[in-house]
């Protein structure tokens, strides 16, 4: 029998590719989990797959591209740039092309997938971003949005993905968390003055860093684990009866839009004013803080 091959890159995606992995039940899969950086989230979220990558060499691009490159039924991917993903697909012969979320971006006039095509979205072997989209036969989405890069009608809904049957402890208390944003790719002062300031403004009991953090933030609280901010809330539940979750930008806002006993509210700045407005469009609400300067 001809496997399957699916490709996760983030814990997300991972947790998707296993739900795609359970609607194939009579299918055989090849599993590969790429990550650039190796920590206790992206070992949980991980478990279960064929193979796991820490890419940080040429060597393991190259080691990948020669052992996975193959022979496929279908070929599931969420990245549609990920150099990995496009050698893989460039140098595999397949009877189907598939897709699923990767993430804001898949919804994001400005994101990346929507943006002209760069020198960085095209493969050695020539297979392009544009040419993952294009060819992807169905996407699994979590997202019912005017705006997916994929086309409407190749879409399949993941609905309730994020619903739990866990319900959370009865005794009034409210617990106040603010996601991380990585603001600046270059200058991680930009992030970390940011983040603090709102931190102390909001008066949080737990932050928690986004996955791409490489910063510090001193006089917070960190809530320590290894689950998305979607999966933390079994934990939260334990202790808490409601949750209100900051952000600047998360796609959690549409992840959680309308669950029981969460509230999520954006903090306004101009400095994502662009990507806060594509989020109101979508109904996510924000509002201004006062920072007491």
């Amino acid at each position: 029998m001809v496997n399957n091959l699916i490709i996760a890159t983030t814990p997300l995606q991972a947790k998707i590719a296993k739900y795609i992995q359970r609607e194939y039940a009579d299918d055989t899969f090849v599993s590969l989990y790429l990550t650039p950086v190796m920590n206790e989230r992206h070992r949980y979220y991980s478990q279960g797959f064929t193979e796991v990558y820490c890419m940080q060499t040429v060597e393991d691009y190259e080691e990948v591209i020669e052992k996975y490159s193959g022979e496929y039924k279908t070929i599931f991917y969420a990245s549609f740039d990920h150099p990995v993903i496009l050698d893989i697909v460039a140098a595999s012969s397949y009877q189907h092309l598939m897709s699923f979320d990767d993430g804001y971006a898949d919804i994001y006039l400005y994101g990346m997938y929507a943006l002209p095509l760069t020198n960085q979205q095209i493969g050695k072997l020539g297979v392009t971003r544009d040419d993952l989209i294009r060819k992807t036969e169905k996407h699994y989405t979590l997202y019912r949005t005017d705006y997916h890069v994929v086309d409407k009608e190749k879409l399949v809904y993941l609905d309730n993905f994020f619903n739990t049957d866990i319900q959370p402890v009865s005794n009034g208390k409210t617990v106040r968390v603010l996601l991380g944003q990585k603001f600046s790719e270059t200058d991680d002062a930009i992030s970390v003055r940011f983040i603090t300031t709102y931190a102390n403004a909001l008066n949080i009991d737990y932050y928690i860093p986004h996955p791409k953090e490489t910063f510090y933030i001193e006089g917070v609280q960190y809530l320590n684990s290894p689950y998305i901010v979607e999966d933390v809330l079994a934990e939260l539940w334990k202790e808490y009866e409601f949750i209100e979750i900051y952000h600047f930008t998360s796609s959690v806002s549409l992840h959680l839009y309308g669950v029981k006993n969460i509230t999520v509210r954006g903090v306004s700045i101009p400095y994502y004013e662009k990507r806060q407005n594509e989020l109101r469009r979508l109904g996510c609400d924000f509002e201004t803080v006062t920072i007491g300067w």
